[in-house]
């Protein structure tokens, strides 16, 4: 029997793949349903913050007085994203290595491109806050991690912390000898934890002057938006199935449909994502020249 790229197998694939690689989406406040959205939307997510401060009770005033929190309305934009590709009868019939080879370059392109979407938010939500400095990736060093971290305390951002750090910038952090920064913090090249923030790498970062290149946040500061995409066109699927990233929860879904004018097995990975920078002075790093 011919390979099939609308086996149970691909998704198990694709799965694999974007578990590890969107595991940085898990730093953020995520606001995901199973509703059904058109390929363009735009939800409303609550933002919340304190006008006032916390005090000593007083008979004069009570409980009710100055009992005042904001609760802002961000509008986030969300937009299907997709990852098409197709093979044709000859290459179907290849190994399911091959195959699914195949599918798994098209599914870390996939995570790649929501990663970056995160990135573009912080580029144009954060390059104003006083709190991102110019320092190119190759260049930051590790006491440019901790003044990450007092830029966070400064601004009174809740402890539950991630860094976000460039691939390069991780590269140049690594130590010789592992035994370096202690028991625990690296751990497959990769480090879990540096001053208080879980840590993950990326390699989804723009690139080019004023891009930020890494950061640290608080999980308030950045909102990801996921919905699943509308089933529109459905009269020329094969297969259409929805499929949960684990770990996240990020909603997807798998197309897929023959030509057979052409011969060609054509799939796709699509979502409807959106983020926005909710909080920018509990963001800090640094961004390109």
């Amino acid at each position: 029997m011919p390979n099939s790229v609308s086996s149970d197998l691909t998704i198990a694939t694709a799965v694999s793949v974007l578990t590890d690689l969107l595991a940085p989406i898990n730093a953020f406040t995520k606001n995901i349903s199973s509703e059904v959205v058109g390929r363009q939307a735009t939800v409303k997510v609550p933002v919340i913050g304190t006008d006032d401060s916390a005090r000593d009770y007083a008979y004069s005033t009570g409980y009710n007085t100055s009992a005042d929190s904001d609760v802002a309305l961000l509008s986030v934009p969300i937009v299907e994203r997709i990852k098409p590709f197709h093979l044709v009868d000859n290459d179907m019939n290849k190994s399911p290595l091959t195959l699914q080879s195949y599918v798994k370059q098209n599914a870390h392109e996939f995570g790649r491109y929501l990663l970056n979407l995160v990135h573009t938010a912080v580029d144009a939500g954060a390059v104003s806050n006083a709190n991102i400095s110019v320092k190119l990736p190759s260049a930051v060093a590790s006491a440019d991690i901790k003044t990450i971290m007092s830029r966070l305390d400064a601004e009174g951002a809740p402890m539950d912390r991630h860094l976000i750090i460039n691939a390069t910038s991780n590269s140049g952090l690594l130590p010789t000898t592992i035994e370096t920064f202690g028991s625990g913090v690296l751990e497959g090249g990769r480090f879990n934890n540096l001053y208080g923030m879980q840590t993950h790498v990326s390699t989804a970062v723009n690139s080019g002057g004023g891009k930020v290149n890494t950061f640290g946040c608080s999980s308030d500061a950045i909102v990801v938006v996921n919905r699943m995409p509308d089933v529109s066109g459905a009269q020329t699927l094969e297969e259409y199935t929805p499929f949960t990233i684990d770990g996240i929860g990020l909603q997807c879904a798998y197309r897929r449909y023959y030509d057979a004018t052409k011969g060609e097995h054509f799939g796709a990975f699509t979502t409807n994502f959106g983020c926005a920078v909710a909080k920018k002075t509990h963001i800090a790093g640094y961004k390109d020249s």
